[in-house]
């Protein structure tokens, strides 16, 4: 049941992203016939004259109450309406994480929306706020207890511009779970880089 959750999570997570890709092409291409040449190349618009488009990897670490921290990975791609709001889809693997006798492992898909605020040419602030889909599992060794759930996630972080394509990402995000029946929220810290096309 497990394998075919992630299977049909994993295929869900293509199709969005295909959709999403439709829709910005779209977008861009109507943009484009209607937009000078100076409108459509402003420094941080945070898309190309390709397209709002983009993925990204990012990683880091997991903050859990009363656990020790684990290394966390984040997947996501997203699509730009403008240069300030957009919508993103991602994956988070949160880690196996240990507390007490026991062993925490969560991973989940989420749906965000995105606002940009430029600081600068290169330079940028941005904020998400949605929901997510997770899985959790408790060990302690003796016995195991899975649970899953819907809860909200929103973070905030910098972008930096490394050329029109390229850029390195600093981000905070705070993730709502259903743990063992409770409901607790995992923090991570994390770096990384995001393409866009």
């Amino acid at each position: 049941m497990n394998k075919n959750l992630r299977q049909f999570s994993g295929i869900a997570l293509a199709i969005a992203t295909l959709g999403m890709g439709v829709t910005a092409h779209a977008q861009s291409t109507g943009a484009s016939a209607g937009m000078t040449g100076s409108s459509m190349s402003s420094g941080s618009d945070w898309y190309t004259p390709k397209g709002g488009r983009y993925i990204g990897l990012n990683a880091g670490r997991t903050d859990l109450n009363s656990a020790r921290n684990a290394t966390a990975y984040d997947a996501y791609a997203g699509g730009m309406w403008n240069k300030n709001f957009g919508l993103e889809i991602g994956m988070a693997d949160f880690g196996s994480m240990s507390r007490g006798a026991s062993s925490v492992e969560a991973y989940g898909f989420s749906l965000k929306a995105v606002g940009v605020m430029p600081l600068s040419e290169s330079f940028s602030g941005f904020a998400k706020l949605g929901t997510m889909y997770s899985r959790t599992k408790v060990n302690d060794g003796a016995s195991q207890v899975s649970d899953h759930g819907w809860g909200t996630t929103y973070g905030v972080g910098l972008n930096f511009d490394i050329n029109p394509q390229l850029a390195a990402v600093a981000e905070w995000n705070q993730t709502n779970v259903q743990l063992a029946g409770t409901r607790e929220h995992i923090n991570t810290t994390s770096v990384g880089l995001k393409y866009r096309f």
